[in-house]
């Protein structure tokens, strides 16, 4: 029997994005809500890649998805531990080496420069995190990192 190309995405997705669920780092310093925009998030961009390698045999698509799946995963750690930065008094460039972090790994995912209101994100995120709002500091990051695929 011939897959369909929608079984497919389904069967990529379940294989590529499914690890990233079950690791927990992704998500111990969010609150349900939050954790479950990231997942949201994560699962779009895992599904576009999936979605745009469907015509091709697995041996050409899987280090696609390899790379866009590790990483949705960094980027989804990184997230999480930012958060977990708030309320905390500021470590040795700790905040700075992992907004770096899932910056350079946005690149990564998007093989595209970083867009320019990706400067406004972080400052607006320094400044949420510097007053304690959880809840801002957690929507500038997802405004962050959106793609063409969120």
């Amino acid at each position: 029997m011939q897959s369909t190309p929608s079984d497919i995405v389904r069967t990529r997705l379940r294989r590529w994005f499914a690890p990233i669920v079950d690791e927990p780092g992704w998500r111990s310093n969010l609150v349900d809500e939050q954790a479950e925009r990231l997942l949201n998030w994560g699962m779009a961009q895992v599904e576009q890649t999936a979605v745009h390698s469907q015509r091709l045999p697995d041996e050409d698509a899987n280090p696609l998805l390899e790379k866009d799946s590790m990483a949705v995963r960094l980027i989804m750690a990184g997230v999480n531990d930012l958060i977990g930065t708030i309320g905390k008094p500021p470590e040795f460039d700790l905040v700075d080496d992992t907004m770096t972090r899932v910056l350079k790994n946005l690149r990564w995912l998007t093989n595209q420069p970083l867009r320019p209101e990706n400067l406004r994100r972080v400052s607006q995120f320094n400044q949420a995190r510097e007053i304690e709002d959880r809840d801002a500091a957690f929507q500038y990051l997802l405004e962050l990192i959106q793609t063409d695929a969120a």
